[in-house]
């Protein structure tokens, strides 16, 4: 069998390949933070958070093995899965937009000073808990929508400081956020619509 040549190599990437720079991601606070006295703030950042989030990721998941010993050997098994936490890097602006709704959020979560919660519900109802949603787009060259995921029960985990320096006056500021999330839903959907289940044979047929 011959080495593939570089014509039957552009065959099977006929389309050019995804570009990673043809993303968008947004973010749905939840219901807690937007009924609250920084709900404004809140609806700013989750209104902005597409344009400013610069930096992202399509998440990726693992398996935990469960590992038996048997005669001086591993036998391995399938365990449980695991959704490793998401980082995005976000540029911010003189109103500090985006970072005053996530702000607004940790304070929900939990406050400075009290070590209190506000967005704990009383009655069991997860649309009053601290967790909201997230959705990532990747899209096509010709502007098309490729792949989606989104991020059932996402919030953030860590929210990382600004760098300041006198003598760095050629670029603007950004940080980095970390979002945890129970699970993802992967497919292809509009902005605000419904997955396509029909695109996923095999994840949503189990």
């Amino acid at each position: 069998m011959a080495f593939p040549s570089i014509t039957e190599f552009k065959e099977q990437l006929i389309d050019g390949g995804a570009r990673p720079s043809l993303f968008e991601m947004t973010i749905n606070f939840p219901a807690g933070v937007l009924g609250s006295a920084a709900g404004g703030q809140a609806l700013a950042a989750s209104e902005k958070f597409k344009f400013h989030c610069r930096l992202s990721q399509i998440p990726g998941t693992s398996h935990n093995p469960i590992v038996v010993k048997f005669a001086g050997r591993e036998i391995k098994y399938a365990g449980q899965r695991v959704f490793q936490n998401l980082s995005v890097t976000i540029l911010n602006d003189e109103s500090f937009s985006v970072r005053r709704g996530l702000e607004a959020w940790f304070e929900a979560m939990n406050t400075r000073e009290s070590n209190k919660t506000k967005l704990f519900s009383p009655t069991g109802d997860p649309k009053l808990g601290y967790a909201g949603t997230g959705e990532i787009f990747q899209y096509k060259k010709d502007g098309s929508l490729a792949r989606s995921y989104r991020l059932i029960d996402m919030f953030p985990v860590t929210l990382g400081e600004i760098a300041l320096d006198w003598a760095n006056d050629g670029a603007i500021e950004d940080y980095t956020c970390e979002f945890a999330y129970q699970y993802f839903e992967p497919g292809v959907r509009g902005i605000g619509g419904a997955l396509d289940k029909g695109l996923d044979p095999l994840i949503t047929a189990i």
